[in-house]
């Protein structure tokens, strides 16, 4: 009876022994997933700061030459001179012979030109001569004139006294008006003289008009180039008749290329400083490319070749079906430093890729691009936890962005892709080195 009794007593002690069994097997697995449920998440981060930002935008476009040349036929003629160097593709300078025209016909139009003056230039002369002996002959008939008045007088007071005839008295007054008309007759001529003059010297500007024709049809049958070139097209060969107008070659400047690339509005008015135009006009400055301080680089797509450019002026209009501005920069001497393969020239249809930049902006907040996420931004906060921070963006590029409103100096800045963003999740930040920074497409400083 007492050993039943003992076997009794030992089962509440294995209950014991099982209910704290249980305990630690409970508590064992309960605080691991308090631990996971905290666990933080390792995040990279940047410290947000102001600093310098320039505004950049990058465009392609096809290089072409900022002048071409037509070598247009003004006069007609046979060629009777081409020189070697003439031919698609080759170099010529400055004052370089393209072609010599036949001259034979324009030297004798000049022969002529000269003659006729020399014949307009006597019959002014001659005409000096009669006005001068016109009036010398006008004085003399004058003073016979006079002379034949006072002796009609003296005959008429004697036909009145009756001491002389009729016939006599008449015979003096019809001496007297013959007398009168060569006074006329002569003044006539005279008055005719300016108007003979005025003709004849516009007879003499005629000639000399025409002379000056003739020395530049002359001068035309030479064709020279009007600048250091590279010939582009050559349209004629030697012995070969040209008429006026034809298009004999074409010339491409070699001392200036151009290239125009398409911008969005928007991204070019990115690049602008704030200028108020109206103003700069009231003050009598006259608005140009040199107000908005723009600086270009032109480079070969996939390569490290590169040259420096000007900005030098917009197209004429938006386009309307892509909302692009066309802007055109200018590149001097684009054949300089020329190594081929290594550094080709500037060639005429070349693509290449055009970067601008604009003035630098001072004391912007900039950030990666990826780091925003629409109009937020990740912050981690003094608790070590995410906030979701609602931003106004500024300076918006690609790979960056500068923020106007909705953080301030100083705070962390989560640039890692984080997946799920769980507002006020709790993270373990790492600081990102500069070049990290850039990597991920911060803006960098100038």
């Amino acid at each position: 009876m007492q050993e039943k009794h003992r076997k009794l007593l030992i089962i509440p002690a294995i209950l014991f022994g099982l209910l704290v069994l249980f305990l630690l097997t409970k508590g064992r697995s309960e605080a691991p997933r308090t631990s996971e449920s905290e666990r933080a998440t390792p995040v990279r981060i940047i410290t947000v700061q102001p600093r310098d930002v320039t505004p950049r935008a990058v465009g392609y476009g096809t290089v072409r030459p900022a002048r071409v040349w037509s070598a247009v036929s003004q006069v007609s003629g046979r060629v009777v001179e081409l020189p070697d160097r003439v031919k698609a593709g080759k170099r010529i300078q400055a004052d370089d012979l393209l072609l010599q025209i036949d001259e034979a016909d324009y030297q004798l139009a000049l022969s002529q030109a000269e003659a006729n003056i020399l014949s307009a230039e006597a019959q002014l002369k001659q005409l000096d001569a009669q006005e001068k002996n016109y009036r010398n002959s006008l004085a003399i008939e004058q003073r016979a004139l006079s002379s034949s008045k006072k002796e009609l007088q003296r005959k008429r007071k004697l036909a009145k006294q009756g001491t002389i005839s009729a016939s006599s008295l008449d015979t003096q007054e019809r001496s007297h008006l013959n007398q009168l008309q060569s006074v006329q007759n002569l003044t006539n001529s005279l008055e005719l003289i300016p108007a003979d003059r005025t003709t004849k010297q516009a007879s003499l500007a005629q000639q000399q008009a025409a002379l000056a024709q003739a020395q530049l049809n002359l001068q035309r049958t030479r064709i020279v180039a009007p600048f250091n070139a590279r010939l582009a097209s050559v349209n004629i060969e030697h012995d070969q008749y040209v008429r006026q107008g034809e298009v004999l070659a074409e010339l491409d400047d070699m001392g200036q290329a151009e290239i125009e690339v398409q911008l969005p509005i928007a991204q070019f008015a990115q690049l602008l400083p704030r200028i108020n135009i109206s103003e700069l006009i009231s003050q009598g400055v006259t608005p140009g490319p040199h107000l908005f301080n723009l600086q270009a680089t032109v480079r070969i797509v996939d390569s490290g070749v590169e040259w420096p450019a000007r900005f030098v002026r917009t197209s004429a209009g938006i386009d309307p079906q892509t909302r692009t501005v066309g802007a055109v920069v200018a590149v001097d001497k684009p054949y300089e430093n020329a190594l081929p393969p290594l550094r080709p020239p500037l060639l005429k249809g070349l693509y290449v890729e055009v970067e601008f930049r604009g003035p630098p902006r001072t004391a912007q907040l900039a950030i990666p691009g990826h780091a925003l996420h629409g109009n937020q931004v990740y912050i981690v906060n003094s608790e070590q936890r995410l906030e979701r921070r609602l931003v106004e963006t500024g300076l918006t590029q690609p790979g960056s962005a500068t923020i106007n409103s909705g953080i301030a100096p100083g705070e962390q800045l989560i640039i890692s892709d984080l997946i799920p963003a769980i507002d006020g999740m709790l993270l373990q930040p790492m600081q990102s080195t500069p070049r990290q920074a850039v990597d991920t497409g911060a803006l960098q400083q100038p």
